[in-house]
């Protein structure tokens, strides 16, 4: 996942390549070095190769004096390897992205531009998006930072991405009220990344091994014979997972709007006041925006990045939180949508929605939580991909991560939420 991969193509980012990028964006530039680096650590992202790139140069002013110029941004990239790209259906997902920052972003800002003068913020400046590569400003210059992925997210920081969250799920909502025929095109630019019965048979020995691994877990710290296994058994077991993943994310329900798809972890960045506190908060990574209940990445959030104790003393708090900040953003672009026209309705849907998803959460949390609880020692080299003779890959590289205590304690914090919640 660094330049020193073998699928690493340091030509394909040259000078060339960034210069033309930044005639458009920053006219009168000229640029006459690149530094490469890693843009993540092992176990932080396992979906395209990301680099950090400083871009070293100088721009000339009227009189015709050199300025030093300095820019840093964040490249994606799809691996080099046939068999990578296969692996991690790199292709479908990488297009996603592109769609999301070619074609679905610009429309939805440019219809809250005509609406409020409360622009979403929450997304980086892509500078370029094609079919193999993404380039993208480097928040790191502007201070957000990542959290730890090992200790999870604080109250404030889920607070704070649930609101952020919120603010994106009342763009489409609203634009689909309003412009349902404009709403459905940019709806057909979506493909499901992960979820979808065409993707069954490849993903059959990944997700083998996961909801084994989740329920010998679950099994290890219970009993065997007890309600939470059993409910996890049947929500899992007899191969009965893809086809109940792939029902949740199918539905459609009143609020179904534009998901960011991917919310654990590493794919929320922070940047901090003086006082220590949240001053902004960004969302990153969208190859995994689908159409369907907001639900679903709300329960993501609050399943995958946040402790037992956190859900136990705040549940009511997040959905509070999220569902308020969705009634004023959809407020500032006209009135609430039919399906939902007060509050109370509004409120009702989402605390029933949730009620439905929020085992979609734990679901993704069978795949999130080994990764996000190793260490960066632990963590699988997924582009080690399985190979049949000739560099074709016959399903998804299989992850089994050996359980830590931490991964087997917060899996069955879940179970345990869910089955007491009427959720499982």
């Amino acid at each position: 996942m660094g330049i020193n991969d073998s699928d690493s193509s340091s030509s394909k980012l040259d000078l060339k390549l960034f210069q033309q990028i930044f005639e458009t964006a920053e006219p009168g530039v000229t640029i006459d070095s690149l530094e490469e680096a890693q843009g993540s650590g092992r176990g932080d992202n396992y979906t395209a190769a990301l680099y950090r790139i400083l871009l070293k140069g100088y721009r000339t002013n009227q009189e015709g004096k050199r300025i030093k110029w300095e820019k840093s941004v964040i490249c994606k990239r799809l691996p080099d390897s046939k068999a990578r790209r296969e692996a991690y259906r790199s292709e479908e997902l990488f297009r996603n992205e592109v769609e999301f920052y070619n074609r679905i972003l610009p429309d939805l800002l440019k219809y809250q531009q005509k609406k409020t003068n409360d622009v979403l913020r929450a997304i980086p400046h892509c500078y370029l998006a094609r079919n193999d590569l993404v380039v993208l400003e480097d928040l790191r210059v502007r201070g957000f930072e990542m959290p730890n992925r090992q200790e999870g997210l604080t109250l404030d920081q889920t607070l704070a991405v649930l609101k952020e969250l919120a603010r994106f799920h009342s763009l489409s909502l609203s634009y689909k009220d309003q412009n349902p025929t404009e709403f459905n095109r940019l709806k057909s630019q979506v493909t499901e990344g992960i979820f979808t019965e065409r993707n069954f048979d490849w993903y059959r020995n990944y997700y083998e091994i996961l909801t084994k691994n989740a329920i010998d877990m679950v099994s290890q710290t219970l009993s065997p014979h007890s309600t939470y296994v059993e409910k996890l058994e049947k929500f899992v077991g007899n191969n009965s997972f893809f086809s109940n993943m792939v029902e949740l994310v199918g539905r459609e329900t009143p609020l179904a709007t534009l998901c960011h798809g991917d919310c654990w972890t590493n794919n929320f960045l922070y940047k901090y006041d003086g006082n220590n506190d949240i001053a902004e908060t960004c969302l990153v990574d969208f190859q995994l925006i689908r159409y369907g209940s907001p639900a679903l990445d709300v329960s993501n959030l609050i399943f995958c990045c946040t402790d037992k104790l956190l859900r136990q003393n705040n549940m009511k708090t997040f959905l509070e939180t999220y569902c308020k900040e969705l009634v004023r953003s959809l407020r500032t672009l006209g009135p609430l949508p039919s399906f939902c026209s007060t509050e109370e309705q509004l409120w009702t849907q989402m605390q029933s929605e949730f009620q439905i998803y929020a085992k979609f959460g734990l679901g993704l949390a069978i795949d999130i939580l080994p990764i996000s609880t190793c260490t960066p020692e632990e963590a699988p080299d997924l582009y080690l991909v399985r190979k049949s003779g000739k560099e074709e890959t016959n399903g998804a590289p299989e992850l089994d991560v050996p359980p830590n205590e931490i991964c087997r304690r917060k899996m069955t914090d879940i179970v345990i939420d869910l089955v007491d919640g009427g959720m499982l």
